[in-house]
Parts: C-alpha cells; structure tokens; sequence
C-alpha cells in the first residue's frame, strides 16, 4: 500500500492525528474544528501560558466557544503541549505561526522557519502538511520545502506532500466561522492535492482547489489587497470631504443605492488586524525580486501609514477650536479593538493615534469592554476605565476609535463636553461633534 493510499484509509477509519503548530487566532479555531469531529488534535505552542490554558479547558479565543473547548479536552480530542518531538505521531500538521513585519517592514520569517525546522527534525514519511500562515507568493515551494527536506532527508511527492492554505479567519464574525468558509487549498503535488483536499474537508464545509501553492498564497494577498486599496481610497476621500463640509457616509450611502458597478467601503482611523495592513508589503518584498514596482499598492499602503498622524491632527484642530492645546489636555479614546466587538487590538489604529497623542503631551486614557489593558508602540501601558457620564465629563476631547454596538451614542453626546468621531456613532456633527 502507498503513502497515499494509507492515508486515504487513515481519513476513512478515522485515525488521523493532526497536528496544529501555533495555537492564535487561526490555529485554535482549526483545532477544534477537526477536534469536534473526532480526529485526535496536537496542539504545539512555544507558550506555556497558551499549553496551560488548553490542557486546563480555559479559552482564550473569542471565536471558540468555551464550553465546545472544554469538553474536547475533557475527552481527550484536544491536547496542547510544547513539546515539538511528538509532531512524528502527526500524520498532517497545520502551521499557523505568526508571520509580522520587521522594523522595515520587510516580512519576518523566523517562526515559519523554526516550525519548518521542528517538522523536518520529526518528520515520517506518508505525512501531509500545509502553511496557513499569510505571506508572499513563492514561500511555500522556494522557502518551507528546501528547509523541510533538508532537515528530514525526505522528498515531497514521494515521501510527504506540501501545500497551502490561506487562513480566512474574520474575527467576530457571526455567520462566516473556520468551519463555513470555503478552503482555498494549492498544493505541490497533486497527490498532495488530493490528500490535502480530503484531509480539510473533514472539518471544513468547502475546498476549492488551485493548480499551485503560489495562486493560493497570491489568493490571500488579492483578497488582503482589495480591501486596503479600497479602504485606503474612502478615508483620502473621507479627508477630502471633511475639507468641504461634504457627509462621506451619506454619500457612501446615496452610492450603495446603485445595485451594480459599486461595493461599499467604510472610513476609519485606518487599518488593523493581522492581515490587512501587513500584505502589501508581503508582495511589495517579493515584487523587487522580480524588479515590478507596485505603484498603486504602495500609495495605499502609504496612505493608511499616514492615518493615525491625520487623526491626531484632526484631534488638535478640534481642541484649538476650543481654545485648547493638545498638549496637557485629557483625552478618552472610546475603543482600542481594531474592530467591532472583538477583544484583538493587533495592528490597531487606536494604538497608534493614542501613542502620538501622548507623544505630543495629551494625557491618554481609554474605556473598551472587550480589552482589559492595553501597551502602545512607545512602551506606555493602560487600563481601561469604566465608562460613566463623569468619566465622559472629565475629559477634554473624547475620541471614538471603535464602533463597539454597545457604545450609547446619547450617553456620550450628552455628556462628553468636546468629541472627535472617526467611526460615525454620533450621526450628526455640531459645535461639540467633529466627525472624520
């Protein structure tokens, strides 16, 4: 019997093993989707804190349910630990590490490395394995597999398959989870191909194939691109519109009355989360090898850079009008969360207009329910208050960074003595409300 072949029966009397190597937002809820139907989950993590939590049946992913977890722990479905030498009783691992930029935003590419390192070291023939983990095209064939086979003497396509898989993970969204959106899955192989594909449609809904692992690593940058590029053109429009006394949202509004030809796309502070704000510059690292100069990515990019600079001095304008300075002024920023009702502050505009507030001599607060504390990028750290009308009072300018649903608009129009809103909460603007 091949390789192939004895997977293939693995997966039918369901005695697959699956390993998850990164234990965040898109490798929790992956565990728990093959977890729930029975596959036995490892979960590796370098933290122990994360290890302890899992083992002890205590969540920390807002898109996982708590109890869900609990019990297939309880049952043994679901085992975390740090130790990377057990990956050999995987026959499928799953990496989903990190994958940030550094200091000049050129991609850091250390965790998917260590990972690939720790795989080879275990690795046995007969295994399939697939990176998750947002990057640019070409990493999967020209970066994870000359480490994975050196490190373990094996070939792929003979002895285990590699592919790729972009995570698609929208933290707290209700309708579209892990398990409902369809999986773009490339492989090298298409034995690879095929072992991949009946492998995720054990714990996912939709596999939708592609002919490589570079259309699916591309996949992920186009859908990441889209939405920067557009939501860059709305806020240079939004800034624009400010200037002559023009309502951005009602003119956002009278267009999406066209059924055709037009999609939606909102202002803000700027961009968060993971991906949105980090793939540009994935594809723009990988474009200089190719010598192709990606003018119109770039100017978004650059243009959601400047946002948080925009926003501070749109808060100064405002205090100015008040006769205030932004120096020695008390401001609250009402949401730290780089979206709605999620407790993920990662690559938060918030973070970064509050940073260069207290930069220029403004004294930061913060109220978000969802996110207990918070550091900025100059190291100072914060609590979050509780939200009263005193708290609100007390405060020179109150800036709305998050459009959290439970935020009460007439609760904070009432008695904030001076607002900046930069998620439209408050409808109207007037002499105490200046919108983005």
């Amino acid at each position: 019997m091949s390789n192939k072949e004895e997977l293939l029966q693995k997966i039918k009397s369901n005695k697959l093993s699956v390993g998850i190597i990164g234990l965040g937002y898109v490798g929790l809820p992956l565990a728990v989707c093959f977890a729930a139907k029975q596959v036995k989950v490892l979960g590796f993590d370098t933290s122990s804190e994360r290890v302890s939590k899992i083992n002890s049946g205590n969540n920390y992913i807002s898109d996982v349910d708590d109890n869900e977890l609990a019990s297939l722990v309880q049952q043994g479905s679901l085992i975390a630990t740090d130790d990377f030498s057990i990956l050999g009783e995987c026959n499928a691992i799953f990496i989903c590490v990190p994958t940030p930029l550094d200091k000049f935003k050129k991609p850091e590419m250390s965790f998917i490395e260590n990972a690939c390192r720790e795989i080879g070291k275990y690795l046995r023939p007969g295994t399939f394995i697939s990176l998750e983990s947002t990057t640019y095209p070409t990493t999967t064939e020209d970066f994870v597999l000359p480490i994975i086979e050196k490190e373990s003497g094996l070939i792929e396509g003979k002895d285990f398959w590699l592919a790729y898989s972009p995570e698609r993970v929208d933290p707290g969204n209700k309708q579209f989870s892990t398990q409902n959106t369809p999986k773009v899955l490339g492989a090298i192989s298409t034995d690879g191909l095929d072992v991949g594909k009946a492998i995720y449609s054990i714990a996912v809904e939709e596999v939708h194939t592609v002919s490589s692992p570079r259309i699916a690593e591309m996949v992920k940058i186009l859908e990441n691109t889209y939405r920067l590029v557009n939501i860059s053109l709305i806020n240079e429009l939004a800034l624009l519109a400010g200037k002559m006394d023009i309502n951005i949202w009602e003119v956002i509004d009278a267009a999406a009355t066209k059924p055709f030809g037009f999609q939606a796309f909102y202002p803000g502070p700027g961009v968060g989360g993971h991906c949105i704000p980090l793939d540009p510059f994935y594809l723009e690292h990988i474009a200089k090898k190719f010598n192709f100069d990606l003018s119109m990515i770039h100017t978004a990019g650059h243009i959601d850079l400047l946002m948080a600079h925009r926003m501070t001095v749109k808060i100064t304008s405002a205090l100015n009008r008040q006769k205030k300075a932004i120096n020695g002024s008390k401001i609250l920023f009402l949401g730290v969360a780089y979206k709605p009702d999620i407790n993920d502050e990662r690559e938060s505009p918030a973070l970064k207009i509050m940073a260069e507030v207290e930069n220029k001599g403004g004294v930061v607060s913060y109220h978000d329910p969802f996110i207990p504390s918070i550091q900025t990028s100059v190291g100072s750290g914060f609590e979050s208050l509780d939200l009263s009308g005193s708290v609100l009072a007390d405060a020179d300018c109150v800036v709305i960074t998050t459009n959290h649903s439970h935020f009460d608009a007439g609760l904070i129009e009432k008695h904030s003595r001076l607002i900046v809103d930069l998620r439209n909460v408050i409808k109207e603007a007037s002499e105490k409300v200046y919108k983005l």
